[in-house]
């Protein structure tokens, strides 16, 4: 019983400063990059797809206008990944600072006067590198398998709606393949 009571005296004791290897990993630029392709690849496609299916609810295959959207929404996407990696970047920059100017005087007001603020990552380097490769088998591995099926609708003459959009998911598919690949490997490591 003497030993639960003492808890609170055992807590006021510690040390819960975290040890300087046991910071979190900074997010890098490319990180950030990363992350607004996903984001803007979801949302853009999403968007085409959803227009698509009300179209073909509507009208028959061969009336549907599919070829402006896409290429539309293409644009769309290359423009807002661009944009909202600036925005991210600008934002993550300025977080990242102010968290850790805040661990830093938490630090100095426990007695540290070492404190060391690194960088923030702009750079990529090895690991971005590596996980950059492993992104890209994952989307390759999706654009094989997809690209198999455009060729099959091609020799079975289905109509060029069909093939582009197969086309269109596939590249979709791959694009989260392989930045959810990247995002867990920059999470969770190797």
């Amino acid at each position: 019983m003497s030993s639960i009571l003492n808890i609170g005296a055992i807590m006021q004791d510690a040390d819960l400063t975290p040890d300087e290897d046991d910071e979190p990993v900074v997010m890098t630029s490319t990180e950030w990059s990363v992350w607004a392709y996903l984001v803007t690849v979801v949302l853009t496609s999403g968007t085409y797809l959803t227009l698509m299916a009300v179209r073909l609810a509507g009208q028959p295959v061969d009336q549907v206008e599919w070829v402006v959207p896409m290429l539309w929404t293409l644009g769309v996407s290359v423009l807002g990944t661009v944009a909202l990696t600036i925005v991210l970047t600008i934002a993550g920059t300025i977080t990242t600072t102010i968290v850790r100017h805040i661990v830093a005087f938490c630090r100095v007001g426990h007695g540290d006067t070492t404190v060391r603020l690194p960088d923030v990552e702009t750079e990529p380097d090895a690991r971005d590198k590596e996980i950059s490769l492993r992104g890209d088998q994952a989307l390759v591995a999706v654009l094989g398998a997809g690209f198999v099926g455009a060729l099959v609708l091609a020799m079975l003459d289905a109509d060029t709606f069909w093939i582009g959009n197969l086309l269109f998911v596939v590249g979709t598919l791959g694009a989260i393949a392989e930045t959810t690949t990247r995002i867990r490997l920059y999470r969770r490591g190797f």
